[in-house]
């Protein structure tokens, strides 16, 4: 049986009040923003403030680049490629969140957007929330037809936003089909897709939704109509009906625009499939479409890819050999748990080992290149005595002048669900103190807010009125040769990152022209960003892993103790997430893991001279017994240690 929908006679409070407000709109800010919020709020209506400014900047560069126009010339989003995140925010909180006082209210201490309680209230209801979507793109439509700019194009297509609001005649420019209604196949070198216009209980066909939920349509073929007798005829190899029918074998979306009454503009529904075409008693008949999700649709989405992090890691191998470069399955995975653990990894090695390449190559991999701005080597000078050619400065006129690391961040900021990756080349040909040190406190300062993303304090930057803080997508991986021309790291840097050595040196190892070839991937941040700042973050479901694994760190550090060279909390804790990472993710033994914990973030901070030195890397011997990699380490620096009575772990 039909579900008949039940259309309230007077609209809700806040879709009528909203609809008048945006009546005296000027510019797009507004609309934007209260989807931005809805995209980005709790359920309780609470959104952070940098969230809602990313997806407003995301809905402006979409615009462009699926080759519509942003905003009017003389509007401040209308080039929003060349607007900083914090210009953005600027900007929000000057023109559109003032104008929806009525609401939203700014919490300036917390940095959230919230929803006025009677206004969340209502927002709870999926029927108030899609009435609200509606009414902001019904408002959008009409502004950008007063900008004389396409309304939607092929590319957009490929992911459209639930209500989405077009004419039947945009989508007839794109179908090239002379007709305003009905089906329109789509099939170029750009999309290939199935769009269907329905006008829910038309007078021609009674088109109906059969369920409240609004994810299960009856949407009638397209067929004849006997103007005497009106009986119509139905032609299942119209190429209309065709294309629909062979649809799912072709793997063509049938993506749904919707309206409740004739002369209105349509709204998309959302991508459906079809389950079955149904004859009725009457001889009409219709197709039975279901939702295939709730949202936008899933066209074109080559980056969620359902691979396990083994998988994963393979395939980022199989790239790097197909490249001609050779590093070991087992370098990957500590790699990926290192820069998991924590977004600031050391690679140390005398130089030509290939440091640089393997984050090079690793970020292409997964799609994060120098030509898309995700990858970035920045050289380091030997006179950099500040932070002003890593951040940036004032010039002589007053202008500031952003440095790499500052244009990095900026651009991470409005792309946080894609990972950025900063190579600091030969990072200690300068004192990294003297250069660094602001952000590695604030890499410290990571800390969780309420919606569960990663936050951190900012950094002043002379010249910018802005603060800059560390992105929960930027990974900074710095390279460094330990020779007479750099200088040596203090524990303080040592203690904040994972030191992987490259100093073993094949030169049989040659490339694998017979390797066959490995597509890169596009992966998301997720599977980058750290789940775990603190050890409560892991320890509930972990506690007795944790205790049990815990053990060698104490019978270490009662050996490193006399000599002062003890590793305090922050150690441990990183030791304790990137061996639960490696559980959970089952990339290698536990023992494995532990041996390159040992090695990256134990063995780094010995170094000195005497008597003290000697006893603790003979008491440290039997420990490391059971750990190949820390035991050919320990035996090095003892070695070093004997012949000259002074030792450290650099080579």
């Amino acid at each position: 049986m039909v579900f008949m929908l039940i259309v309230r006679v007077m609209k809700l409070s806040i879709a009528n009040l909203l609809e008048i407000k945006l009546k005296r709109k000027q510019a797009s800010y507004m609309m934007v923003t209260m989807l931005a919020m809805l995209e980005s709020c709790s359920t309780e209506g609470v959104a952070d403030i940098d969230d809602v400014t990313a997806e407003f900047s995301k809905f402006y560069k979409q615009r462009i680049e699926n080759r519509k126009l942003a905003e009017a010339k003389d509007k401040g989003m209308a080039d929003p490629f060349h607007i900083s995140f914090h210009q953005v925010k600027s900007l929000l909180l000057k023109n559109p969140i003032p104008a929806l006082h009525d609401y939203i209210d700014y919490d300036r201490h917390d940095g959230l957007l919230k929803f006025k309680a009677n206004i969340a209230s209502e927002l709870m209801q999926e029927t108030v929330r899609r009435e609200v979507r509606k009414i902001i793109y019904q408002n959008l439509y009409e502004y950008y037809s007063s900008l004389d700019t396409l309304q939607i194009t092929l590319k957009d297509l490929n992911k459209l936003p639930l209500e989405y609001a077009v004419s039947a005649k945009d989508i007839a420019q794109l179908s090239k089909i002379n007709q305003v209604k009905g089906i329109h196949p789509i099939e170029n070198d750009e999309v290939k897709a199935v769009v269907i216009l329905c006008t829910i209980g038309g007078e021609s066909y009674n088109n109906q939704w059969l369920n409240e939920k609004q994810d299960l349509l009856k949407y009638y073929l397209e067929g004849r109509t006997d103007s005497q007798t009106g009986q119509k005829t139905y032609n299942l190899n119209l190429r209309s009906n065709k294309t629909i029918i062979e649809s799912k074998e072709n793997g063509y979306p049938i993506l749904v625009f919707t309206r409740e009454t004739k002369g209105k503009l349509f709204h998309f529904s959302g991508e459906f499939s079809l389950l079955e075409v149904v004859q009725e008693e009457s001889g009409d008949y219709y197709f039975k479409l279901k939702q295939v999700e709730k949202g936008a649709n899933s066209m074109a989405m080559p980056n969620e890819l359902n691979l396990s992090s083994q998988e994963v890691l393979q395939r980022i191998h199989q790239y790097i050999k197909n490249k001609g470069f050779s590093f070991d399955l087992e370098m990957l995975q500590n790699f990926h748990l290192s820069v998991k653990t924590k977004p600031f990894v050391i690679l140390a090695g005398v130089s030509g080992t290939g440091k640089s390449k393997l984050v090079e190559l690793f970020a292409e991999a997964i799609g994060a290149t120098n030509e898309n701005g995700r990858y970035n080597l920045i050289p380091v000078r030997p006179d950099w005595n500040d932070s002003t050619d890593l951040l940036g400065y004032a010039n002589l006129h007053g202008e500031f002048i952003p440095g790499k690391l500052t244009q990095v961040i900026m651009r991470a900021e409005q792309d946080l669900d894609n990972p950025y990756f900063i190579c600091l080349d030969e990072m200690n040909l300068a004192r990294v103190e003297y250069y660094f040190s602001d952000f590695l406190s604030t890499i410290e300062s990571r800390k969780k807010n309420p919606f569960g993303k990663t936050v951190s304090t900012s950094v002043k930057v002379h010249g910018l009125d802005e603060e800059i803080s560390f992105p929960e997508n930027l990974y900074i991986i710095g390279t460094v040769n330990m020779d007479e021309t750099t200088h040596p790291f203090s524990k303080k840097v040592l203690d904040r990152a994972n030191t992987i050595e490259f100093s073993t040196i094949n030169l049989n190892m040659f490339p694998d022209i017979s390797v066959k070839e490995a597509e890169g991937m596009n992966l998301t941040n997720e599977f980058f960003k750290s789940d775990y700042l603190t050890l409560k973050d892991c320890y509930f479901d972990n506690e007795g892993y944790i205790v049990e694994k815990v053990k060698i760190l104490e019978e270490i550090n009662k050996v490193l103790e006399p000599a002062g060279l003890q590793i305090g909390y922050r150690v441990r804790d990183e030791f304790c997430f990137y061996l639960i990472y490696n559980k959970i993710n089952k990339l290698m033994s536990d023992e494995k893991a532990i041996d390159y914990q040992i090695m990256q973030k134990i063995l780094p901070r010995i170094q000195g001279s005497g008597k003290i030195i000697e006893d603790t890397l003979d008491n440290l011997a039997p420990l490391l017994e059971t750990y190949p990699l820390s035991k050919a380490k320990l035996s090095f620096i003892k070695g070093r240690f004997q012949d000259e009575n002074f030792t450290s772990f650099w080579i």
